[in-house]
């Protein structure tokens, strides 16, 4: 399992590159909604309240996205380093990736099914069952 174990690392890296990718070019919106709510005319009456809320709510997807991928790449490096702490993340992010098809639900199933293994709990240091 223990090759199970350092794929799965590698795997969490990329996911965690993949979802800093996606928040900053959602940042990226967040602040072009911004600039559109700044420089609003007056001839569009709400335009600027429009973009205003578009802005902030990329603004929190975005921020979500990085924390997200924040969290994986401190996954990944426990899970390279064999720390404890580490797989109950891994469990963790494993049940809250699920949900997000497809890439995610095969990332998350993977991920509990190695984290999960009796000889991967023994690598961890966790007790057998």
């Amino acid at each position: 399992m223990a090759r199970h174990v350092e794929f799965l690392s590698r795997v969490l890296y990329i996911w965690s590159a993949f979802n800093a990718i996606v928040g900053l070019a959602v940042l990226a919106f967040s602040i072009g909604a911004a600039s559109l709510a700044v420089t609003a005319s007056a001839e569009n009456p709400g335009t600027e309240v429009a973009a205003g809320i578009t802005a902030a709510t990329l603004a929190v997807v975005a921020l979500t996205a990085l924390a997200w991928a924040g969290a994986h790449y401190l996954c990944a490096r426990g899970l390279s380093d064999h720390r404890a702490w580490a797989r109950a993340l891994g469990l963790a992010l494993g049940l809250f990736d699920l949900p997000l098809v497809p890439l995610g639900t095969a990332l998350g199933g993977y991920a509990l099914w190695v984290l999960l293994q009796e000889d991967t709990r023994r690598q961890f240091g966790a007790a057998p069952h």
